[in-house]
């Protein structure tokens, strides 16, 4: 350090001035980017957690319907349920993996259709996460027997909320 970078104030200590200065401020700064590392591990665990619950209900499903303790179409709809949050745990692993990727270090190797330049990215792909849950809940609703008005509500419902998600993502 140069005798320029610095100067000694009255009460001795040292204040750095210019590039330093500046440096420091930045050093300091880059280094509040892991930060992002919490939200990144709990979307992580959160995933793993859902993955492994899922998949032990799934097991469980598929031997008490072997074993001759459920009809088809129970077993259908749960499927669909598990597909749904299987495809949740995948999602929250890719939010995770989206986080890591833009605000601690972009050295995580994705493939080509996996890309995020932005925090939009992320938003884009939360939403189309949500937009598919609604449309899987639905689906769920509708083959669990919900009938007349009940359906149409239900439907309208998630038909508003998918619509306002698309317009969010696209303004």
């Amino acid at each position: 350090m140069d005798k320029e970078d610095y100067q000694i104030d009255d009460s001795g200590f040292v204040e750095l001035t210019g590039d330093q200065k500046h440096f420091m401020a930045a050093d300091v700064v880059g280094w509040t980017r892991f930060i992002a590392a919490i939200p990144a591990l709990g979307l992580f665990i959160a995933a793993l957690a859902l993955s492994v619950g899922t998949f032990a209900q799934t097991v469980i499903t598929t031997l008490d319907w072997y074993f001759g303790d459920g009809d088809i179409h129970q077993v259908t709809v749960k499927y669909v349920e598990y597909a749904d949050l299987f495809l949740l745990a995948i999602a929250l692993f890719v939010l995770s993996l989206g986080i890591i990727r833009l605000f601690i270090t972009d050295k995580v190797v994705l493939p080509r259709w996996l890309t995020f330049e932005d925090f939009d990215d992320l938003k884009e792909r939360l939403a189309s996460v949500i937009s598919i849950m609604l449309a899987v809940y639905f689906l769920g609703n509708v083959l669990n027997g919900a009938e007349g008005a009940n359906v149409l509500f239900l439907g309208a419902g998630c038909a508003l909320v998918i619509v306002a998600l698309a317009v969010f993502v696209r303004h």
